[in-house]
This record gives structure tokens, C-alpha cells and sequence, in this order.
């Protein structure tokens, strides 16, 4: 009886603590209006009649009131990911990310409530923990990291990058009709970036499922090396690139570190979304080799999201998404980069152009999913795809409030003539797939083509 009693106060507390909350943030922001089911069946409106709600919280359980209530929106996402709490509405999570960002990401976000929301203490212990136990620092807690997360199977990778299979931004510019040729268009927007020529020696860091370096190895004449240490995406690479003639693409079963034992080899260097697993203390690792591996006067192409601030990562992206995944610094990795002796050139920042692509890979796991569940139902379940969800609605607004993706532009060495004055040199043709045929190079089994 006295349990029965406590539990009940705890679930009293829990809706109350929970109603402040939802008060706090709907009164300072009217962007969507916001319904709360609780677990009693009892609903709460926080929006004036009449009108129905934009997003609707359904909690299944008093357990997950009170996880709401002690990690707040951590505690709620997790709910969700557990099955305890629905989320209802077009796009809800994007929603409610809009209603928090807007509130507790404004300037005038001040109080003890919101410093509680923003800095929760016990929500910073997990995250401390979590970075902790999944730094990448040993070489092999950094491949079983990637592992992790590149090593579903392709084909979930076919269904939700579209025909490229290029786990990056797109290149939207004007009239660009679809995610398979904004894709294109970036890597051949890259390519010209590095000034590509035929006989180059490239290496790339993270090639994901070889459309890189095929556009690379066919389009432009290079001799291209590959840095991936994914066994999965290894393996899918090689037999792409097999199967369109290009057997001598090496690929190295290797992580970027280890680029210090080939010093001076390559005439480029790029990365493509693969940065950000840099980790919140390998800056000076990963710069220092690019620097050993390019010869003098060479050129390279970073491109990464980027934060202006060196700071953890979010507790719910490490534990679900991206072990040991990290946001660079931008102000830290240019410093790095001048202490190795990498000159940036030119930095351009596309945000809106990923922002635009993640939302399309949100599309493709909403539309193809029965697809996607097929494939293997242990391993696609309901969990995997509302993780999924989070994960990709959460990065669709964290581009709108702050997130930024930069291509970096850099030489080995500083020289007035290690670089064209402008960038019309860019735009002087067509880039590939602008205009006629698109060039997919689909592996042999490719689920879509």
C-alpha cells in the first residue's frame, strides 16, 4: 500500500513538474501548437481554442512522465525510442526541436528552469560517461565506433542515400530536381575544388560505399586510395568497383591515423562526412595526418558539419547513433590545420544544402520503410526505425539553429599561386549530371538504381 502511495505521489509530481515545463516553452514560442496525452487518458491543451494540435505527446506510461521530468527532452526522446511515449503529427519531433530551439536557444532564455533545462546535471554526467567510454583514441575502439553504425547492411544505406549510396550533402543549386542528382553534383562540385587531373595520386578518408572514388578513378583519370575501416562498406566497395573496371582503386582496411605511414605520397587529400568522428580530443591526430600524407603544394577538401564552439557531443547521439561522434570546432580545426602547416584556402558554407538532403533521407525512410523492415525484421524493427527518426529530425532543425556545413579548402604550404584568385573556375561547365545522363556506378546487386 505505501508503494502504491509513493508511486502514485511520484506520478502527481511527475505531471505536475512536466505541466510547468510545457507551460514555460509553449507561452514563449506559438509556433506549433503542442497537445499532451497523459497516461491516465487525461489530455492537456497548451494552445487557446479552437484549433487542433500541430504535434501531440502521448505518454503510455507513468514511468515515462517521470523520465521526461528528470532528463527532460532526453528522458522524453527516450520514451519514445522505448516505446512508452508516441509522438503524433507531421514531422512531430522536428516540431517540437523547432518549439525547444526557439525557446531555450534564444537570448532571453534566462531563469532557473531554463538553466535547469538547458544544463541538466544528471542528463551532463551520462554525456561526461558516454564520451568517456567511447573516445576513439585506441585505434580499435575507433573501428568498432564506426563499425557500429556503417555496418548495417548496405542495402538499408541503398534504400535511404538514394542510387549514390553517399552518405553527405547534396548540391542543390537552382532547378536541381531530386536527392540523386544534388548528390552527383557535390561530388563533382569536389572534385573541381581540388582540381582534379588526370595521373593525381588522391586519397580519400572514409569512402563510404565508393561513389567518390569512382567519380574520381573514371571521370577524372586519378589514382585513387581509399582509408576505410569498415569491413562491411569494404567489402560493398570493392565489389562496386570491380564490377566497373576499376580493380586497382586500393582500399585499405585502415584508420585515418595510420595515413602517417605513407608520408608524402599524395597530391590530394579528401574527406566527405567523416570528420565529425574526430572525436572531442583527436583534432591534432587527424590534421597532423593529412599534413604527413600529402606531398608539398598539395591540395585537399575537408567537408564536415561544424559548430563555432568545441563542446560534447549530445548524450542521445552517442548512445543510439554515433559512438564517439563529435561536431568539430571550426575555430579549433583551422588553428590545428596553420600549426601543421595547412593553409586554408577558401571555406564555403552549404548548410542549407544538407539541411535539404537530410530531410530527403527522412522521406525515403518514411516512404520505403516496409522495404527497409523487409530486409531483416530483428534487426529493422520498430526501435531501429524511430531512432532513426530522431536522428534525422533532429539534424533537419539543428541545421536551421546553428549547425553549419563547411567545405574547407587547403594547400600544404603557403603560396600566392597554389590556388585560383576566384572561384568562376567552378563554374565554367556543367557539373556532372547537370545536364544529361547521371553516372551512378551502381554495385551489381544494388537494391536501387
Amino acid at each position: 500500500m505505501r508503494e502504491d502511495g509513493l508511486r502514485r505521489a511520484a506520478g502527481r509530481l511527475a505531471r505536475s513538474g512536466l505541466d510547468r515545463i510545457f507551460r514555460y516553452v509553449t507561452r514563449r514560442s506559438r509556433r506549433h501548437r503542442l497537445r499532451v496525452v497523459w497516461a491516465d487518458g487525461e489530455k492537456s491543451d497548451y494552445f487557446p481554442p479552437p484549433g487542433a494540435p500541430d504535434v501531440t505527446i502521448v505518454f503510455k506510461t507513468a514511468r515515462a512522465q517521470r523520465r521526461a521530468l528528470v532528463n527532460f527532452y532526453q528522458g522524453l526522446f527516450e520514451a519514445y525510442v522505448d516505446q512508452e511515449v508516441d509522438l503524433l503529427g507531421e514531422r512531430p519531433i522536428v516540431k517540437l526541436a523547432e518549439l525547444g530551439h526557439e525557446v531555450l536557444g534564444a537570448r532571453y532564455a534566462k531563469g532557473a528552469l531554463a538553466g535547469l533545462l538547458l544544463k541538466n546535471p544528471l542528463v551532463r554526467v551520462k554525456q561526461i560517461v558516454q564520451e568517456l567510454r567511447q573516445s576513439n583514441r585506441s585505434l580499435a575502439r575507433a573501428r568498432a565506433n564506426a563499425i557500429a553504425h556503417y555496418g548495417l547492411q548496405p542495402e538499408f544505406f541503398e534504400y535511404l542515400l538514394g542510387r549514390t549510396v553517399g552518405y553527405s550533402e547534396g548540391y542543390w543549386p537552382e532547378h536541381t530536381p531530386d536527392l540523386d542528382r544534388a548528390k552527383v553534383q557535390n561530388y563533382d562540385y569536389i572534385c573541381r575544388k581540388l582540381r582534379l587531373r588526370p595521373g593525381l595520386e588522391v586519397v580519400e578518408v572514409g569512402a563510404g560505399w565508393g561513389y567518390m572514388p569512382l567519380l574520381m578513378h573514371k571521370r577524372y583519370g586519378c589514382k585513387v586510395t581509399v582509408y576505410n575501416p569498415v569491413p562491411r562498406q569494404n567489402a560493398y566497395m570493392r565489389e562496386r568497383f570491380a564490377a566497373w573496371g576499376a580493380h586497382d582503386i586500393r582500399v585499405l582496411d585502415k584508420d585515418h591515423r595510420q595515413l602517417v605511414e605513407e608520408p608524402g605520397r599524395y597530391d590530394r587529400y579528401v574527406s566527405i562526412g567523416v570528420y565529425e568522428h574526430v572525436g572531442y580530443t583527436g583534432y591534432r591526430d587527424w590534421i597532423r595526418s593529412i599534413s604527413v600524407c600529402l606531398k608539398p603544394g598539395g591540395l585537399g577538401v575537408l567537408s564536415s558539419t561544424f559548430k563555432m564552439v568545441r563542446e560534447m557531443t549530445e548524450y542521445l547521439t552517442l548512445k543510439y547513433i554515433f559512438p564517439g561522434g563529435h561536431l568539430p570546432s571550426l575555430p579549433l580545426t583551422l588553428r590545428m590545420m596553420d600549426r601543421f602547416g595547412l593553409t586554408a584556402l577558401d571555406l564555403e558554407n552549404l548548410w542549407p544544402h544538407y539541411q535539404k538532403t537530410v530531410s530527403s533521407w527522412l522521406d525515403h525512410l518514411e516512404r520505403r520503410w516496409p522495404e527497409i523492415a523487409a530486409l531483416d525484421p530483428e534487426v529493422f524493427d520498430e526501435r531501429f526505425r524511430r531512432i532513426w527518426t530522431l536522428y534525422l529530425s533532429g539534424t533537419v532543425e539543428t541545421f536551421a539553429s546553428g549547425l553549419d556545413l563547411f567545405h574547407i579548402v587547403f594547400a600544404k604550404g603557403r603560396s600566392a599561386d597554389a590556388y585560383p584568385t576566384s572561384r568562376a573556375f567552378l563554374y565554367e561547365s556543367p557539373l556532372a549530371g547537370a545536364e544529361g545522363e547521371l553516372e551512378f556506378f551502381p554495385h551489381p546487386e544494388a537494391r536501387v538504381r
